[in-house]
């Protein structure tokens, strides 16, 4: 009963002012991480096969979706990947006489152009169950701590001596695919390029650690989502490219205590999305690949996490957001480390 399949067909063209108000963007992303694309994606259930299947598929709680103005109804969303590849939300309005052939689906991406469907393709869509995990591994920055106001300033004071301007949508693309973060800052045609880079560098080397303090804090309720995942016999991982440094963060609490294994940037010599950090925490908690999930918050660790053959959970608090996670495919998205104890249950 997990995969249903349909025709694709044209809707009425009203969903898509529907998807943009704020409080069905609010619920879609708190529910199922999905800051929608304008529009909805429908789906004609041609057969009694896939009608079963979803008259089955109702009778499941989903996740109810409150109206925030008196004109709409109640709906239910259920989170689902399309093709087996975007994560999405099924909607399914609470009104009676609603149609039984019908599916109505909410992504991020525009799916018809992302995944080339013409009218009348038969599209699958399965419902994303619970992951069985013995371990779950993490990325630091973005997903345990909020870090990216501290990178925003750091490059800001870094380049300004230089006459730079560093914008936050820099720095989250920079963080995001692990790509050169003064790259696009220093013009390609100035003669000392790579001098000003590397000054930049070095300069934002010596000035993170204080900021890093002043600007960065561990998400709050981190250590209850911990807590609730150890308690199911879960083990857990850290992953990162970070410095040392932001580990003092996690000791406040204990946080830092709950974890059975940490790699950083100078226990590897591959950076993400080389799989090389995830595949040696996983030797040290004597954790199968197929056993793990690894949650982050950017393209890079969603591809670190295909290459060593684990799950993948993108979560939307630091430098990706929405649209570009769900364009790598990850097997879910939520909107913070609050939503895991619902999504992963033991192996």
């Amino acid at each position: 009963m997990t995969v249903i399949e349909g025709r694709l067909m044209r809707g009425l063209g009203q969903a898509a002012d529907f998807t943009q108000i704020d409080w069905v963007r609010r619920q879609l992303m708190d529910l199922a991480g999905i800051d929608p694309y304008p529009g909805t994606v429908n789906l004609a259930l041609g057969d009694d096969a896939n009608r079963r299947r979803w008259r089955r598929w109702r009778e499941l709680p989903g996740h109810a979706m409150e109206p925030g103005d008196a004109a709409f109804c109640r709906a239910r969303c259920y989170p689902v990947r399309i093709e087996g590849r975007v994560p999405a939300a099924l909607v399914l309005p609470q009104i009676e006489g609603y149609p039984e052939d019908k599916l109505e689906l909410v992504a991020a991406l525009p799916v018809r152009r992302h995944l080339s469907l013409d009218e009348g393709a038969l599209v699958r869509v399965e419902l994303c169950g619970p992951l069985a995990a013995k371990a779950v591994l993490f990325d630091l920055d973005g997903t345990l701590i909020d870090s990216v106001g501290a990178y925003v300033e750091v490059a800001r004071i870094a380049a300004q001596p230089h006459g730079f301007e560093v914008t936050e949508r820099h720095v989250r693309n920079a963080l995001a695919t692990g790509g050169n973060f003064w790259k696009g800052v220093v013009p390609e045609d100035r003669h000392d390029g790579e001098a000003l880079r590397k000054s930049m560098s070095a300069h934002a080397a010596r000035e993170w650690p204080r900021l890093l303090r002043e600007h960065g804090k561990v998400f709050q309720g981190l250590a209850q989502t911990l807590d609730a995942m150890r308690a199911l016999g879960i083990r857990l991982g850290i992953v990162s490219g970070a410095r040392p440094e932001v580990l003092e963060l996690l000791r406040e609490d204990g946080v830092l205590d709950r974890f059975d294994s940490i790699v950083l940037a100078a226990d590897v010599t591959r950076r993400k999305p080389d799989p090389e950090g995830i595949v040696k925490c996983l030797a040290e908690l004597g954790v199968a690949a197929d056993a793990a999930v690894y949650v982050g918050d950017s393209p890079v660790d969603i591809l670190a996490s295909r290459a060593a053959g684990v799950r993948a959970v993108g979560v939307l608090t630091g430098a990706g957001d929405s649209a570009m996670l769900s364009m790598h495919w990850p097997d879910r998205l939520v909107c913070s480390h609050a939503r895991l104890a619902e999504i992963i249950e033991p192996a």
